[in-house]
């Protein structure tokens, strides 16, 4: 299993490459990502599937974490926490999904005009253990 270190350099890194070459400078995606991270809670007590961690960043959607939350509803999808934070003009969202059912989570992503990276299981694990 990855480090929470690991973990964190990880979104850090998938964040870096959404929004590279519009300005968003490094320690402000890095105080995102941590503002995110320190949302979730520590430990998902009685979860027999591991949940799946997806982060949804856009340009200028202050509003990300509602909507994506009723779109996720909608498809019958139990979000878990959701954690926000923002660089520059992005706004990031970091969902953690109970792991049941299939999700198309890029068709989602796109219907809130956002792009999308998910956290595979060994690194959600990680975050929730």
């Amino acid at each position: 299993m990855a480090s929470p270190e690991a973990v964190r350099q990880a979104l850090i890194q998938r964040v870096s490459r959404k929004v590279s070459g519009h300005g968003v400078t490094r320690r402000s995606i890095e105080g995102a990502v941590d503002r995110v991270l320190a949302a979730l809670p520590s430990k998902l007590a009685g979860a027999a599937i591991p949940p799946r961690i997806a982060v949804l960043s856009a340009p200028a959607a202050p509003d990300i974490a509602s909507r994506a939350r009723r779109l996720l509803e909608r498809e019958g999808v139990r979000v878990l926490d959701i954690g926000t934070g923002t660089a520059g003009r992005y706004t990031v969202a970091t969902i953690r999904l109970a792991g049941e059912g299939p999700t198309d989570l890029q068709r989602l992503a796109g219907e809130l005009g956002a792009s999308v990276s998910v956290l595979d299981d060994a690194d959600a694990r990680q975050v929730t253990a």
